[in-house]
Parts: C-alpha cells; structure tokens; sequence
C-alpha cells in the first residue's frame, strides 16, 4: 500500500471521527484504496466501529467485488511511528491511518497467528489445521483466534500489542497456585500466547440453560480469596471505576443526545463513590465476568482473560460481576431468570462486603460503572434498534445508583 503525501490536518473530536468512519464519504475512499489491488468496483462496509476515549476511533472494514474479499484496518489514534505499507490521508479534519488486514501497525503477531501455515509450524505439534477463525478483534489492541487441529484438540491464541510475557507469567503464577487458569502452550511468539480450551463450560452457557442459581456465589468469593498473594507483584491495572470519566464521555460520544443524562449519572456515581470505602488492596482478577468463568457441575473449572489480574480490590471484581450479569437478559431472551440471579448474587456480595467493613453502596455504585462502560458499545450500526440497547444500559446503570443512594 503506497502512502500518498500527509498534508496538514486540523484537530477533530471523536464525535467528528465517529460520522467519518461511519460516512459514505469514507467507504467511498476506501474503495479507492483496493482498487490497485484487483477490486474493481468493489463495494465497502464498515464491520465494527472501536471508540477508545482519549486515543480515537478504529474500524475494520470489509471490501469485496462478490468474487473477492479484503479486510481493511483503519484508525484515527496518532500513532508514534507508522509501518511502511499503510496508507495516511488528511481527512480534511484530521489523519487518518489505513492498512491491509493483518497488518495492524501495532500486532506484528496478527499475521502470524492468522497464517494457517504459521499457525500449524509454531503450535500444531505434528497436527494439520482444519479450522482458524477469529473470535476477537480490536485494532491496534489485541486479537483472539481459535486454531482447531484434525486430531480434535483446539487452541487459542491470544495477540497482544504488548506484555505478552508478562500474561504468560501471570498464567503459571495462577496455576502454580491451584487456580484453574488456562494452560499456556508454551512461551510467547512473537507476542502471540498460545492456549489450551479451559475445563468446563462458560458461565454464560449455565446462566441461560439452569432452572436455578447454577453457582453458588460462595464459590465465587472462595475463589477470588484464593487468588495468589503472588500477584500483588504485579502491574496494578485500573478498575472501571477508576476510568470513569473516559467510559462516561464515550457514552456520550456514543449517544449525544443523552449526554446530559449521561454526565448527570458519572456526576452522582462519582460522589457516591467518594466516601465508599473500597476495602483492602487484594490479589484481583480484574476482569471478573460470566464469560471468563467456566464450571462444571457448580465449581468454577476455569479461569479466563487474566490480563488485568494484579493488585486490586475484591469490591470491584465483585462489581465486574454484577454490572455484566445486569446486562445479559438485554442480549439473549433465554437469559429470562438472571434478573433473579442477579439480586440473589447482589444481596450475598453485599453481605459479605459489609461482613469485611466494605460498604455495599460502594459495590452498587461501581456495578454502575461497569454498566456505564458498556453503553458505547451498544452503538452497531448493523442493528437497527443499537439506541435502544443503549437506552436499556443506561437505564441498568442508574438503577445500581437507585441502589447506592
């Protein structure tokens, strides 16, 4: 991909680089951008939009002429420095960095871990690919593949822009532990770590299918108790609290018409927060949630997504929990009796908070948080009816703060 000349560019919001990446006009100069490449009269869509406040807006797009497709990374972050083979154009409001999939300027591992043939050299152990599929993908950020082999097993690979060494550490320190975090295959490769599937089923999966509470939220704190003192020596990692102006003004970039709403309920989940005593510096998980949970027949059997494990409080893994419980009946009807879980889960974590001098508005008020960080995300274009899937988490996020108050 050649780079045409940069020419000077005047600052834009994020609001500005959202409706740009959304515009018809930018799909039409991507379709400009792949027509060196064999498609003629190519037609372009955005597949998804990744607003991170305070850096900018990426995308990843899809150009095919019917007989071929191409995957297109795009980004409006100022970059430090910027690979050769992207395209950089001025916009009019602002620069913007484009690049051929998968060479994301900041995951040299992508090609690798997108490369059957790599895939099958570094971890198929003798084993043919039979399946590589990409289950997660945020430019400049990370990716998640799976890699199934004939012989049945699969593996996951994770790419990070970063610290890949450090996740692998985290991983044996865990399992070293007795914590059933998920094996590494081995060391990291090129910023890719390679995983085996964890034991069991994702909470997810048991929330949806059970006819009652499927795990009892005393294994729940049985486990976070259990977490190694070990990784006290480790990076300490923000809670969604700590971030919550950035998730605030991403709501409100997200869905500006709310935005008064939206800075009224960070105003009140802040001063709340305030005078809640958060509790102890503890080992934490930091991304504690149904999807990075798997069990088996009621024990948790899994532990997924450590990359925020470090220091932290039991508080806010606690509140992880809730504010993404909360969520769940907006996204699946068959979730139809998790309203129940959640004020089960709720009035326990509560209890127990408070049996530890932890005020359980503090823990209403950061599932709050987390709920609030969730609203951006509703914004899909593809679905119709996003903006009131916002609505539905805004009005979740306020009701922990009923629940505070």
């Amino acid at each position: 991909m050649n780079s045409p000349a940069l020419h000077e560019a005047t600052s834009w919001t994020e609001r500005e680089q959202i409706d740009f990446f959304e515009s018809v006009e930018f799909t039409e100069i991507l379709t400009d951008v792949v027509r060196p490449m064999g498609l003629d009269e190519a037609t372009v869509t955005l597949a998804e939009l990744h607003h991170r406040p305070g850096a900018g807006v990426s995308g990843v797009f899809t150009a095919t002429n019917g007989l071929t497709s191409l995957y297109l990374g795009a980004t409006a972050e100022t970059l430090s420095s910027v690979p050769a083979g992207t395209v950089q154009l001025d916009s009019g409001r602002g620069t913007v960095i484009i690049w051929l999939h998968p060479a994301d300027p900041l995951l040299p591992g992508l090609a690798l871990a997108t490369t059957p043939e790599l895939v099958e050299a570094n971890w198929g152990n003798g084993q043919s690919l039979s399946k590589l599929q990409t289950l997660a993908y945020r430019p400049l950020r990370r990716a998640v593949l799976l890699a199934h082999f004939d012989d049945g097993h699969d593996l996951f690979l994770k790419v990070l822009r970063k610290d890949a060494q450090l996740l692998y550490d985290k991983h044996l320190t865990l399992l070293r532990a007795g914590i059933p975090a998920s094996r590494p295959v081995g060391p990291p490769v090129q910023g890719v770590v390679a995983f085996h599937r964890a034991n069991g089923v994702p909470l997810a999966e048991d929330l949806m299918a059970a006819t009652d509470l499927p795990l009892d939220p005393q294994r729940i704190i049985e486990l976070l108790d259990s977490l190694p003192v070990a990784l006290m020596e480790f990076p300490a990692r923000p809670a969604w609290s700590d971030r919550m102006d950035w998730y605030g003004h991403a709501a409100q970039t997200a869905v500006p018409d709310q935005a008064a709403r939206i800075g009224a309920l960070s105003q009140e989940l802040a001063m709340v927060l305030k005078t809640a005593n958060r509790g102890k510096l503890v080992p934490s998980h930091g991304d504690f949630y149904e999807a990075n949970i798997f069990v088996t027949s009621g024990q948790i059997s899994g532990l997924l997504d450590i990359d925020s494990a470090g220091p932290g409080y039991l508080v806010d893994d606690l509140a992880c929990f809730l504010g993404h419980l909360a969520v769940l009946p907006s996204l699946d009807a068959r979730y139809k009796l998790v309203d129940d879980y959640l004020e089960r889960y709720a009035q326990f974590f509560g209890r127990e908070l408070e049996s530890r001098g932890i005020a359980a508005q503090g823990l209403y008020a950061r599932a709050g948080c987390v709920v609030l960080s969730l609203v951006a995300g509703a914004r899909d274009e593809t679905n119709p009816d996003w903006h009131g899937v916002a609505m539905d988490r805004l009005k979740l996020a306020e009701d922990f703060l009923v629940r505070a108050s």
